[in-house]
């Protein structure tokens, strides 16, 4: 029996861009279990005026798997009409006449647009709607950044101010295209703006989804930890690899959070390089990822969980590993460091979503540990926000396959403690 790989590390796998690439990554991944494949199963029960709406540069495959051809390429905010699906991949028929296979975590399906502002690819149907009609426009309620792409990434070409109108052009994903006074046009977020269109009553986008006031930051200051089972790195202590690493876990909550209409935003900082192009020792990892944060802070003030996920050393599986429904996931360990003045915010966070936990999923989490700076960091950039977590999510002799189970579980958990917890401040620097 085979089991469905999952999407977080196929997705790292698929942006790689090329088949004979994309092809060798897999054979990498399928190292944690040569079982790994693709179901295949048909499912003609799509409505027939199903869609998919490509939320990133996407490959169009002659059949239903990345290891067949490349026929072309999909854009941000393409749609393509649904024929049917195989597995996790749907069929869909191409402008020219032609088809192909997409692979269904790369898009958002339903009939019509499902979803909303609040998960990135997504525009609910008044909003796509309005978005579309001649007149419509955004209006800022805040001083908001204009960026010349889709994406935080993207250079700050102008800035709006509270109260500015501009009309709308388009939309990639979660991004609203604008046309700027003198004629130029700029890239603005959805979640920041109000759709706006003559003779049409909608909601801003903040009303519509809780989440845009209170977004997730998700980054890896260790970024190529990694298994035992898989790593290509293993000299002295360190188990580490390129590829296969814990940022496919952070990918796995961020998807399922997205799901679950809670912005979430990954970093792709390659922090262990940025320690090397810098000859920095390993222990300013924090310095380095504290920047990204920082960065994420200033960019969007919204923001207000910060998880920095990690897996833990060389702890013996049998403390590491929890079997629940008889499924093996990597237990969670909460690391809260007291070296700054409201740690004890942090680690009420952390009991709230322990004590979740634990009912939800019981003998997954390995509780609450508290590193002083004697111990640690002692920080760990948790003075950004009381929303701040450290997550060791497994350990080195876990596998990537119970690491992204128990990361689905985390997003569970954590989607429940967000939708009944109350807005939490920010905290300053220290």
């Amino acid at each position: 029996m085979r089991y469905m790989l999952l999407s977080g590390a196929l997705l790292l796998i698929w942006q790689l861009g090329t088949a004979d690439v994309a092809h060798g990554a897999v054979q990498s991944v399928n190292k944690v279990d040569n079982r790994i494949g693709l179901i295949e199963q048909n499912d003609n029960s799509l409505r027939e005026e199903a869609i998919v709406r490509i939320v990133d540069v996407t490959n169009l495959r002659s059949g239903a798997g990345i290891d067949y051809e490349i026929v072309g390429k999909a854009k941000p905010g393409e749609t393509y009409p649904v024929l049917g699906s195989t597995g996790e991949w749907y069929y869909v028929s191409l402008p020219d006449g032609g088809t192909a296979y997409v692979a269904g975590w790369v898009v958002n399906a339903g009939a019509g647009v499902s979803g909303n502002l609040c998960t990135p690819g997504n525009l609910t149907r008044t909003n796509l709607e309005v978005i579309t009609d001649k007149d419509a426009f955004v209006r800022f309620d805040d001083n908001t950044n204009l960026r010349n792409g889709p994406g935080l990434e993207f250079d700050i070409v102008a800035k709006a101010k509270t109260g500015d109108a501009f009309p709308v052009v388009g939309s990639e994903g979660e991004w609203i295209i604008v046309q700027l006074p003198e004629g130029a046009t700029a890239y603005v977020a959805g979640w920041v703006v109000k759709i706006e269109s003559p003779g049409r009553s909608t909601e801003t986008n903040q009303q519509q989804c809780k989440s845009a006031d209170s977004g997730v930051y998700i980054y890896h200051t260790h970024n190529l930890e990694s298994w035992k089972n898989v790593a290509s790195q293993t000299r002295g202590s360190s188990v580490d690899d390129p590829e296969v690493n814990i940022t496919l876990v952070g990918a796995q909550i961020s998807e399922q959070l997205k799901a679950k209409g809670i912005v979430t935003t990954v970093a792709k900082d390659d922090f262990a390089n940025n320690l090397k192009v810098k000859k920095l020792s390993y222990t300013k990892s924090y310095s380095e990822s504290r920047k990204a944060v920082d960065k994420a802070r200033a960019e969007n003030p919204k923001l207000q969980y910060f998880f920095d996920i990690h897996r833990d050393s060389d702890v013996p599986r049998s403390k590491t590993t929890a079997t629940i429904g008889k499924k093996s996931y990597a237990r969670i360990l909460f690391v809260i460091g007291t070296g700054h003045a409201n740690h004890q915010e942090n680690k009420k966070f952390a009991e709230a979503l322990n004590a979740l936990l634990n009912k939800k999923y019981p003998g997954l989490s390995r509780g609450i540990l508290l590193k002083s700076a004697h111990q640690g960091n002692g920080e760990y950039n948790q003075s950004v926000s009381s929303g701040s977590l450290l997550l060791e999510i497994g350990g080195v002799n876990n596998t990537l396959e119970e690491s992204l189970l128990t990361a689905k579980a985390f997003a569970d958990v954590f989607a429940e403690y967000y939708a009944s917890a109350k807005p939490i401040g920010k905290k300053e620097t220290y």
